[in-house]
Protein backbone atom coordinates (compact mmCIF):
# COMPACT_ATOMS: atom_id res chain seq x y z
CA UNK A 1 0.00 0.00 0.00
CA UNK A 2 1.11 3.61 -0.22
CA UNK A 3 4.03 4.73 2.03
CA UNK A 4 2.60 7.67 2.03
CA UNK A 5 -0.40 10.16 3.25
CA UNK A 6 -2.77 11.81 1.05
CA UNK A 7 -5.88 14.02 1.93
CA UNK A 8 -9.06 13.39 0.07
CA UNK A 9 -11.35 16.49 -0.29
CA UNK A 10 -14.63 17.31 -0.93
CA UNK A 11 -16.62 20.87 -1.67
CA UNK A 12 -20.51 21.41 -1.56
CA UNK A 13 -21.13 25.11 -3.24
CA UNK A 14 -23.53 27.39 -4.03
CA UNK A 15 -23.20 26.07 -8.13
CA UNK A 16 -21.12 25.35 -10.67
CA UNK A 17 -19.24 28.23 -11.89
CA UNK A 18 -16.11 29.23 -9.86
CA UNK A 19 -15.98 32.47 -10.93
CA UNK A 20 -19.44 33.62 -9.94
CA UNK A 21 -20.28 30.81 -7.37
CA UNK A 22 -18.78 29.79 -3.92
CA UNK A 23 -17.86 27.35 -1.20
CA UNK A 24 -19.93 26.34 1.22
CA UNK A 25 -18.92 23.07 2.88
CA UNK A 26 -15.38 21.72 3.47
CA UNK A 27 -14.77 18.23 4.43
CA UNK A 28 -11.23 16.53 4.33
CA UNK A 29 -9.99 13.46 5.39
CA UNK A 30 -6.13 12.80 5.68
CA UNK A 31 -4.34 9.25 5.06
CA UNK A 32 -2.53 6.69 5.26
CA UNK A 33 -3.38 3.16 3.69
CA UNK A 34 -6.58 1.95 5.28
CA UNK A 35 -5.77 4.27 8.62
CA UNK A 36 -7.43 7.49 8.67
CA UNK A 37 -4.81 10.27 10.67
CA UNK A 38 -7.40 13.46 10.74
CA UNK A 39 -10.58 14.89 9.70
CA UNK A 40 -11.65 18.50 8.83
CA UNK A 41 -15.07 19.91 8.20
CA UNK A 42 -16.55 23.19 8.45
CA UNK A 43 -19.44 25.12 6.87
CA UNK A 44 -18.69 27.77 5.17
CA UNK A 45 -20.65 31.22 5.13
CA UNK A 46 -21.30 31.81 1.60
CA UNK A 47 -22.09 35.62 2.12
CA UNK A 48 -24.84 35.16 -0.04
CA UNK A 49 -28.70 33.71 -0.17
CA UNK A 50 -28.50 29.76 -0.78
CA UNK A 51 -29.81 28.57 -4.13
CA UNK A 52 -33.02 26.36 -2.89
CA UNK A 53 -31.49 23.77 -5.69
CA UNK A 54 -28.70 23.52 -3.70
CA UNK A 55 -30.55 23.57 -0.19
CA UNK A 56 -33.01 20.57 -1.56
CA UNK A 57 -29.31 18.56 -2.97
CA UNK A 58 -27.50 19.14 -0.28
CA UNK A 59 -29.31 19.93 2.87
CA UNK A 60 -27.75 22.64 3.89
CA UNK A 61 -29.69 25.72 4.52
CA UNK A 62 -29.06 29.64 5.28
CA UNK A 63 -29.64 29.20 9.02
CA UNK A 64 -26.81 26.34 9.11
CA UNK A 65 -24.57 28.67 7.93
CA UNK A 66 -25.41 32.14 9.71
CA UNK A 67 -22.98 31.68 12.40
CA UNK A 68 -20.20 29.58 10.00
CA UNK A 69 -16.81 31.38 8.95
CA UNK A 70 -16.54 32.62 5.63
CA UNK A 71 -13.61 30.91 3.16
CA UNK A 72 -11.24 33.47 3.89
CA UNK A 73 -11.30 32.35 7.95
CA UNK A 74 -10.91 28.71 7.46
CA UNK A 75 -8.35 28.97 3.96
CA UNK A 76 -5.23 28.81 6.81
CA UNK A 77 -6.91 26.26 8.60
CA UNK A 78 -7.20 24.10 5.58
CA UNK A 79 -3.66 24.90 4.02
CA UNK A 80 -2.50 23.68 7.59
CA UNK A 81 -4.49 19.82 7.50
CA UNK A 82 -3.36 19.34 4.06
CA UNK A 83 0.26 20.15 4.21
CA UNK A 84 2.34 19.15 1.01
CA UNK A 85 0.46 16.13 0.81
CA UNK A 86 -1.00 14.68 -2.22
CA UNK A 87 -4.98 16.13 -2.56
CA UNK A 88 -7.34 12.98 -3.87
CA UNK A 89 -10.53 14.14 -5.12
CA UNK A 90 -13.77 13.22 -7.37
CA UNK A 91 -13.49 15.20 -10.50
CA UNK A 92 -10.83 17.32 -8.48
CA UNK A 93 -10.79 19.90 -10.64
CA UNK A 94 -13.68 21.47 -10.26
CA UNK A 95 -13.11 21.45 -6.38
CA UNK A 96 -9.51 23.36 -7.16
CA UNK A 97 -11.34 25.81 -9.07
CA UNK A 98 -12.71 27.32 -5.67
CA UNK A 99 -9.53 27.32 -4.11
CA UNK A 100 -6.78 27.54 -6.25
CA UNK A 101 -7.39 31.51 -6.55
CA UNK A 102 -6.59 31.90 -3.03
CA UNK A 103 -3.26 30.52 -3.74
CA UNK A 104 -4.18 27.44 -1.95
CA UNK A 105 -3.29 23.32 -3.20
CA UNK A 106 -1.48 25.37 -5.87
CA UNK A 107 1.69 22.65 -5.92
CA UNK A 108 0.45 19.49 -4.07
CA UNK A 109 -0.07 16.69 -6.50
CA UNK A 110 -3.21 15.50 -7.40
CA UNK A 111 -5.35 12.30 -7.93
CA UNK A 112 -8.85 12.40 -9.59
CA UNK A 113 -10.52 9.33 -8.95
CA UNK A 114 -12.86 10.17 -11.91
CA UNK A 115 -9.53 9.40 -14.42
CA UNK A 116 -8.35 6.83 -12.27
CA UNK A 117 -11.51 5.04 -12.63
CA UNK A 118 -11.92 5.35 -16.01
CA UNK A 119 -8.92 3.94 -16.55
CA UNK A 120 -9.16 0.70 -14.16
CA UNK A 121 -12.67 0.14 -14.83
CA UNK A 122 -12.65 0.16 -18.82
CA UNK A 123 -16.46 -1.10 -18.86
CA UNK A 124 -18.38 0.59 -15.77
CA UNK A 125 -21.70 1.82 -16.35
CA UNK A 126 -20.89 5.13 -14.72
CA UNK A 127 -18.22 7.09 -13.12
CA UNK A 128 -20.37 8.83 -10.67
CA UNK A 129 -18.71 8.69 -7.20
CA UNK A 130 -21.93 6.89 -5.44
CA UNK A 131 -21.99 4.07 -8.30
CA UNK A 132 -18.36 3.69 -7.98
CA UNK A 133 -18.93 3.32 -3.69
CA UNK A 134 -21.57 1.09 -4.45
CA UNK A 135 -19.30 -0.99 -7.54
CA UNK A 136 -16.52 -1.11 -5.44
CA UNK A 137 -17.85 -2.29 -2.20
CA UNK A 138 -17.60 1.05 -0.04
CA UNK A 139 -19.49 0.50 2.78
CA UNK A 140 -20.46 4.11 2.69
CA UNK A 141 -23.06 6.46 0.97
CA UNK A 142 -22.47 9.52 -0.69
CA UNK A 143 -25.19 12.32 0.82
CA UNK A 144 -23.84 15.30 -1.40
CA UNK A 145 -22.15 16.35 2.08
CA UNK A 146 -18.11 17.39 1.81
CA UNK A 147 -17.24 15.22 4.80
CA UNK A 148 -19.43 12.29 3.80
CA UNK A 149 -18.11 12.51 0.31
CA UNK A 150 -14.24 12.78 0.96
CA UNK A 151 -14.69 9.72 3.26
CA UNK A 152 -16.16 7.78 0.33
CA UNK A 153 -13.80 9.35 -1.93
CA UNK A 154 -10.84 7.51 0.15
CA UNK A 155 -12.46 4.61 -0.17
CA UNK A 156 -13.00 4.70 -3.20
CA UNK A 157 -9.13 5.40 -4.20
CA UNK A 158 -8.19 2.49 -1.77
CA UNK A 159 -10.13 0.02 -3.91
CA UNK A 160 -8.98 2.07 -7.05
CA UNK A 161 -5.42 1.61 -6.32
CA UNK A 162 -5.32 -2.11 -5.54
CA UNK A 163 -6.70 -2.36 -8.98
CA UNK A 164 -3.87 -0.62 -10.23
CA UNK A 165 -1.56 -2.83 -8.34
CA UNK A 166 -2.69 -6.08 -9.99
CA UNK A 167 -1.48 -4.45 -13.25
CA UNK A 168 1.46 -5.92 -15.03
CA UNK A 169 4.20 -3.75 -14.18
CA UNK A 170 5.08 -3.37 -18.11
CA UNK A 171 1.69 -2.00 -18.47
CA UNK A 172 1.87 0.53 -15.49
CA UNK A 173 5.12 1.50 -16.74
CA UNK A 174 3.21 1.92 -20.22
CA UNK A 175 1.00 4.10 -19.22
CA UNK A 176 3.35 6.49 -17.31
CA UNK A 177 5.74 6.89 -20.29
CA UNK A 178 2.35 8.28 -22.06
CA UNK A 179 1.46 10.26 -19.67
CA UNK A 180 5.10 11.85 -19.02
CA UNK A 181 4.87 14.96 -21.53
CA UNK A 182 1.16 15.86 -19.71
CA UNK A 183 0.21 17.09 -16.83
CA UNK A 184 -2.58 14.37 -15.91
CA UNK A 185 -4.23 13.96 -12.56
CA UNK A 186 -3.60 10.32 -12.22
CA UNK A 187 0.56 10.36 -13.32
CA UNK A 188 1.73 10.40 -9.26
CA UNK A 189 -0.38 7.63 -8.72
CA UNK A 190 0.51 5.66 -11.22
CA UNK A 191 4.36 6.44 -10.25
CA UNK A 192 3.78 5.41 -7.28
CA UNK A 193 2.44 2.30 -8.32
CA UNK A 194 5.43 1.43 -10.48
CA UNK A 195 7.75 2.18 -7.53
CA UNK A 196 5.49 -0.41 -5.40
CA UNK A 197 5.49 -3.23 -7.69
CA UNK A 198 8.92 -2.91 -7.89
CA UNK A 199 9.51 -2.84 -4.87
CA UNK A 200 7.73 -5.97 -4.33
CA UNK A 201 10.16 -7.86 -7.28
CA UNK A 202 7.82 -7.88 -9.26
CA UNK A 203 10.09 -7.29 -12.66
CA UNK A 204 8.15 -6.09 -15.96
CA UNK A 205 7.49 -7.93 -18.48
CA UNK A 206 9.51 -7.58 -22.12
CA UNK A 207 8.00 -5.50 -24.11
CA UNK A 208 5.87 -6.63 -26.75
CA UNK A 209 6.82 -6.99 -30.18
CA UNK A 210 4.67 -4.54 -32.86
CA UNK A 211 2.88 -5.88 -35.89
CA UNK A 212 1.79 -9.31 -34.04
CA UNK A 213 -1.50 -9.99 -32.27
CA UNK A 214 0.46 -8.93 -29.49
CA UNK A 215 -0.21 -5.77 -30.39
CA UNK A 216 -3.78 -5.97 -28.89
CA UNK A 217 -2.29 -7.51 -26.04
CA UNK A 218 -3.25 -11.51 -26.81
CA UNK A 219 -7.06 -10.72 -27.57
CA UNK A 220 -8.38 -14.39 -26.67
CA UNK A 221 -9.85 -15.36 -29.75
CA UNK A 222 -10.44 -19.01 -31.29
CA UNK A 223 -10.95 -19.48 -34.71
CA UNK A 224 -14.25 -20.84 -36.15
CA UNK A 225 -13.30 -24.72 -37.62
CA UNK A 226 -15.39 -24.52 -41.16
CA UNK A 227 -17.64 -22.13 -42.85
CA UNK A 228 -20.84 -22.95 -43.74
CA UNK A 229 -21.50 -23.31 -47.66
CA UNK A 230 -24.34 -22.32 -49.56
CA UNK A 231 -26.33 -25.18 -50.60
CA UNK A 232 -27.15 -25.62 -54.47
CA UNK A 233 -30.96 -25.71 -54.69
CA UNK A 234 -33.81 -25.39 -52.13
CA UNK A 235 -34.00 -27.97 -50.21
CA UNK A 236 -37.44 -28.29 -48.14
CA UNK A 237 -38.27 -27.89 -44.18
CA UNK A 238 -41.04 -29.53 -42.59
CA UNK A 239 -43.39 -26.45 -41.63
CA UNK A 240 -44.78 -28.91 -39.05
CA UNK A 241 -41.75 -30.42 -37.36
CA UNK A 242 -40.37 -27.03 -37.01
CA UNK A 243 -43.76 -25.46 -35.26
CA UNK A 244 -44.28 -28.87 -33.31
CA UNK A 245 -40.68 -27.38 -31.09
CA UNK A 246 -43.16 -24.56 -29.89
CA UNK A 247 -46.36 -26.07 -28.98
CA UNK A 248 -47.58 -27.31 -25.53
CA UNK A 249 -45.38 -30.25 -24.29
CA UNK A 250 -42.88 -29.24 -27.03
CA UNK A 251 -39.08 -29.37 -26.15
CA UNK A 252 -39.29 -25.38 -25.47
CA UNK A 253 -42.23 -26.11 -23.37
CA UNK A 254 -40.39 -28.52 -21.59
CA UNK A 255 -37.13 -26.93 -20.91
CA UNK A 256 -38.42 -23.78 -19.45
CA UNK A 257 -41.33 -23.86 -17.06
CA UNK A 258 -42.21 -20.19 -18.15
CA UNK A 259 -42.93 -20.89 -21.66
CA UNK A 260 -45.75 -19.43 -23.02
CA UNK A 261 -47.66 -21.16 -26.24
CA UNK A 262 -49.16 -18.95 -28.07
CA UNK A 263 -51.07 -19.84 -31.44
CA UNK A 264 -50.20 -16.66 -33.45
CA UNK A 265 -46.34 -17.49 -32.77
CA UNK A 266 -46.46 -21.06 -33.93
CA UNK A 267 -48.46 -19.84 -37.06
CA UNK A 268 -45.89 -17.38 -37.91
CA UNK A 269 -42.99 -20.00 -37.44
CA UNK A 270 -45.25 -22.64 -40.03
CA UNK A 271 -45.20 -19.75 -42.22
CA UNK A 272 -41.06 -18.98 -42.01
CA UNK A 273 -40.38 -22.67 -42.17
CA UNK A 274 -42.62 -22.94 -44.99
CA UNK A 275 -40.86 -19.80 -46.91
CA UNK A 276 -37.48 -21.19 -46.32
CA UNK A 277 -37.72 -24.08 -47.23
CA UNK A 278 -40.19 -23.36 -50.72
CA UNK A 279 -37.28 -20.45 -51.61
CA UNK A 280 -39.84 -17.75 -51.32
CA UNK A 281 -40.63 -14.44 -49.59
CA UNK A 282 -42.49 -13.75 -47.08
CA UNK A 283 -43.90 -10.32 -45.05
CA UNK A 284 -45.11 -11.08 -42.12
CA UNK A 285 -47.24 -8.14 -39.15
CA UNK A 286 -47.20 -8.89 -36.15
CA UNK A 287 -48.06 -7.04 -32.75
CA UNK A 288 -46.25 -6.68 -29.97
CA UNK A 289 -46.38 -10.16 -27.68
CA UNK A 290 -46.39 -12.18 -30.69
CA UNK A 291 -43.14 -13.55 -29.95
CA UNK A 292 -41.77 -12.86 -33.38
CA UNK A 293 -38.00 -13.74 -32.76
CA UNK A 294 -38.61 -16.80 -31.63
CA UNK A 295 -41.35 -17.71 -34.45
CA UNK A 296 -38.09 -17.06 -37.19
CA UNK A 297 -35.04 -17.98 -35.12
CA UNK A 298 -35.98 -21.38 -34.70
CA UNK A 299 -37.00 -21.97 -38.42
CA UNK A 300 -33.96 -20.20 -39.19
CA UNK A 301 -31.78 -22.01 -37.34
CA UNK A 302 -33.12 -25.56 -37.66
CA UNK A 303 -32.30 -24.60 -41.86
CA UNK A 304 -29.37 -23.48 -41.60
CA UNK A 305 -27.95 -26.57 -39.63
CA UNK A 306 -29.62 -28.97 -41.75
CA UNK A 307 -28.36 -27.79 -45.11
CA UNK A 308 -24.47 -25.87 -43.69
CA UNK A 309 -25.65 -23.09 -44.70
CA UNK A 310 -25.42 -18.84 -43.40
CA UNK A 311 -29.31 -16.92 -42.47
CA UNK A 312 -28.31 -13.03 -42.05
CA UNK A 313 -30.66 -11.68 -39.80
CA UNK A 314 -30.95 -7.71 -40.04
CA UNK A 315 -32.50 -5.63 -36.80
CA UNK A 316 -32.99 -1.78 -35.85
CA UNK A 317 -32.19 -1.41 -32.77
CA UNK A 318 -29.22 -2.61 -30.56
CA UNK A 319 -31.47 -4.13 -27.72
CA UNK A 320 -33.28 -6.85 -30.33
CA UNK A 321 -29.63 -7.59 -31.24
CA UNK A 322 -29.00 -8.14 -27.50
CA UNK A 323 -31.81 -9.76 -27.18
CA UNK A 324 -31.12 -12.52 -29.95
CA UNK A 325 -27.31 -13.26 -28.78
CA UNK A 326 -27.81 -13.07 -25.15
CA UNK A 327 -31.31 -14.76 -24.61
CA UNK A 328 -33.16 -16.20 -27.90
CA UNK A 329 -30.58 -17.64 -29.66
CA UNK A 330 -28.74 -19.84 -26.10
CA UNK A 331 -32.91 -20.41 -25.39
CA UNK A 332 -32.52 -22.07 -29.40
CA UNK A 333 -29.70 -23.87 -28.82
CA UNK A 334 -31.45 -25.08 -25.42
CA UNK A 335 -34.01 -26.25 -27.33
CA UNK A 336 -32.70 -28.15 -29.92
CA UNK A 337 -29.97 -29.58 -27.36
CA UNK A 338 -27.17 -27.91 -29.50
CA UNK A 339 -24.02 -26.40 -28.17
CA UNK A 340 -22.78 -23.45 -28.99
CA UNK A 341 -20.22 -24.61 -31.00
CA UNK A 342 -22.44 -26.51 -33.36
CA UNK A 343 -25.23 -23.62 -33.77
CA UNK A 344 -23.04 -20.81 -34.43
CA UNK A 345 -24.06 -17.31 -34.24
CA UNK A 346 -22.17 -13.88 -34.33
CA UNK A 347 -22.98 -10.55 -34.69
CA UNK A 348 -21.37 -8.53 -37.28
CA UNK A 349 -20.69 -4.07 -36.91
CA UNK A 350 -20.11 -1.46 -38.97
CA UNK A 351 -15.82 -1.14 -39.28
CA UNK A 352 -16.21 2.00 -36.71
CA UNK A 353 -17.56 -0.64 -34.02
CA UNK A 354 -14.09 -2.42 -33.75
CA UNK A 355 -10.40 -1.49 -32.53
CA UNK A 356 -7.83 -1.62 -35.07
CA UNK A 357 -4.40 -2.88 -33.79
CA UNK A 358 -2.30 -0.66 -36.68
CA UNK A 359 -3.74 2.42 -35.63
CA UNK A 360 -3.61 1.95 -31.45
CA UNK A 361 0.22 0.62 -32.03
CA UNK A 362 0.82 4.00 -34.13
CA UNK A 363 -1.01 5.93 -30.70
CA UNK A 364 0.89 3.99 -28.36
CA UNK A 365 4.58 4.85 -30.26
CA UNK A 366 3.63 8.44 -31.39
CA UNK A 367 2.18 8.90 -27.81
CA UNK A 368 -1.38 11.24 -27.10
CA UNK A 369 -1.30 14.76 -27.78
CA UNK A 370 -3.84 15.76 -25.21
CA UNK A 371 -5.60 14.39 -22.20
CA UNK A 372 -8.58 13.00 -23.48
CA UNK A 373 -6.15 11.16 -25.95
CA UNK A 374 -4.17 9.81 -22.95
CA UNK A 375 -7.00 8.93 -20.83
CA UNK A 376 -8.61 6.48 -23.47
CA UNK A 377 -5.60 5.21 -24.83
CA UNK A 378 -4.38 4.38 -21.10
CA UNK A 379 -8.45 2.86 -20.74
CA UNK A 380 -8.03 1.50 -24.14
CA UNK A 381 -5.08 -1.01 -23.10
CA UNK A 382 -6.27 -1.96 -19.56
CA UNK A 383 -9.78 -3.04 -21.40
CA UNK A 384 -7.86 -5.45 -23.38
CA UNK A 385 -5.58 -6.50 -21.07
CA UNK A 386 -8.58 -7.44 -18.76
CA UNK A 387 -9.69 -9.31 -21.87
CA UNK A 388 -11.75 -6.84 -23.60
CA UNK A 389 -12.36 -8.26 -27.59
CA UNK A 390 -11.75 -4.90 -29.65
CA UNK A 391 -15.33 -4.29 -29.88
CA UNK A 392 -16.75 -0.74 -29.09
CA UNK A 393 -19.80 -1.68 -27.34
CA UNK A 394 -17.95 -3.46 -24.39
CA UNK A 395 -15.99 -0.43 -23.68
CA UNK A 396 -17.45 3.27 -21.72
CA UNK A 397 -16.58 5.98 -22.88
CA UNK A 398 -18.01 9.34 -22.23
CA UNK A 399 -18.48 12.85 -24.18
CA UNK A 400 -17.65 13.89 -27.46
CA UNK A 401 -13.96 14.16 -26.74
CA UNK A 402 -13.61 10.60 -26.42
CA UNK A 403 -15.72 9.40 -29.22
CA UNK A 404 -13.48 11.45 -31.07
CA UNK A 405 -10.46 9.55 -29.53
CA UNK A 406 -11.96 6.18 -30.29
CA UNK A 407 -12.33 7.61 -34.47
CA UNK A 408 -8.76 7.51 -34.12
CA UNK A 409 -8.33 4.02 -32.92
CA UNK A 410 -11.37 2.18 -34.51
CA UNK A 411 -11.45 0.46 -38.06
CA UNK A 412 -12.88 3.20 -40.21
CA UNK A 413 -9.72 3.74 -41.96
CA UNK A 414 -9.49 3.06 -45.95
CA UNK A 415 -6.54 2.40 -46.21
CA UNK A 416 -7.04 -0.67 -44.43
CA UNK A 417 -7.68 -4.16 -46.23
CA UNK A 418 -8.14 -7.65 -45.47
CA UNK A 419 -4.64 -8.23 -46.94
CA UNK A 420 -3.06 -5.58 -44.67
CA UNK A 421 -4.46 -7.02 -41.44
CA UNK A 422 -3.30 -10.92 -42.46
CA UNK A 423 0.21 -9.92 -43.32
CA UNK A 424 0.91 -6.78 -40.69
CA UNK A 425 -1.31 -7.48 -38.02
CA UNK A 426 -1.23 -11.15 -37.93
CA UNK A 427 -5.10 -11.43 -38.04
CA UNK A 428 -5.01 -9.97 -34.86
CA UNK A 429 -7.84 -7.83 -36.06
CA UNK A 430 -10.87 -7.60 -34.31
CA UNK A 431 -12.62 -6.86 -37.16
CA UNK A 432 -10.64 -9.19 -39.59
CA UNK A 433 -12.14 -11.95 -36.56
CA UNK A 434 -15.81 -10.80 -36.60
CA UNK A 435 -15.63 -11.41 -40.53
CA UNK A 436 -13.89 -14.65 -40.02
CA UNK A 437 -16.50 -15.97 -38.04
CA UNK A 438 -19.15 -14.59 -39.68
CA UNK A 439 -17.71 -16.49 -42.67
CA UNK A 440 -18.31 -19.57 -40.34
CA UNK A 441 -21.50 -18.45 -38.74
CA UNK A 442 -25.26 -20.14 -39.14
CA UNK A 443 -26.68 -17.14 -37.75
CA UNK A 444 -25.49 -13.28 -38.74
CA UNK A 445 -26.92 -10.99 -37.10
CA UNK A 446 -26.53 -7.42 -38.10
CA UNK A 447 -28.25 -3.96 -38.42
CA UNK A 448 -30.12 -2.15 -40.64
CA UNK A 449 -27.85 0.30 -41.37
CA UNK A 450 -25.26 -2.49 -42.37
CA UNK A 451 -27.52 -4.58 -44.65
CA UNK A 452 -27.88 -1.68 -46.73
CA UNK A 453 -23.86 -0.93 -46.92
CA UNK A 454 -23.82 -4.36 -48.20
CA UNK A 455 -26.42 -3.26 -50.61
CA UNK A 456 -24.78 -0.54 -51.76
CA UNK A 457 -21.46 -1.77 -51.99
CA UNK A 458 -22.73 -5.06 -54.36
CA UNK A 459 -21.85 -7.53 -51.40
CA UNK A 460 -18.24 -7.16 -50.26
CA UNK A 461 -19.28 -6.15 -46.79
CA UNK A 462 -21.55 -9.29 -45.57
CA UNK A 463 -20.38 -12.73 -46.00
CA UNK A 464 -22.34 -14.57 -49.04
CA UNK A 465 -25.97 -15.41 -48.48
CA UNK A 466 -29.08 -16.37 -49.79
CA UNK A 467 -31.52 -16.48 -47.01
CA UNK A 468 -32.18 -13.04 -45.12
CA UNK A 469 -34.82 -12.32 -42.04
CA UNK A 470 -35.58 -8.39 -41.41
CA UNK A 471 -36.89 -8.08 -37.79
CA UNK A 472 -38.20 -5.06 -37.21
CA UNK A 473 -38.69 -4.11 -40.91
CA UNK A 474 -41.00 -1.46 -40.43
CA UNK A 475 -38.48 0.85 -39.72
CA UNK A 476 -36.10 -0.17 -42.94
CA UNK A 477 -35.25 2.84 -44.55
Amino acid sequence: MLNATLVALDLETTGLDADKDTVLEIGAVRFRGPRIEAEFHTLVHPQRPIPSFVTKLTGITQAMVAQAPTLDEVLDDLAEFVGDAPVVGHNLGFDLSFLRPHDLLRDNPVIDTYELASVLLPTAERYNLGYLGRLLGVPLSTTHRALDDARVTQAVFLRLYERLLALPASLIAEIVRLAWPLNWSATWVFQEALEEVQRRGIVSEPPREEGTSAVLLDLPYRLPEAAPSLPEGEPALDPEEVAALLEPGGSLARRFPDYEYRSQQVEMTRAVARALGEGRHLMVEAGTGTGKSLAYLVPAALFALRHNTRVVIATHTKNLQDQLLQKDIPAVRQALDLEEGQLRAVVLKGRSNYLCPRRLAFMRREGPRDLNELRVLAKVLVWLHQGGSGVRDELTLRGQAEEAVWSLLNAEDEGCSAAVCRDRMGGACPLHQARTAAEAAHLVVVNHALLLADVLVGQRVLPEYRYLIVGEAHHLE
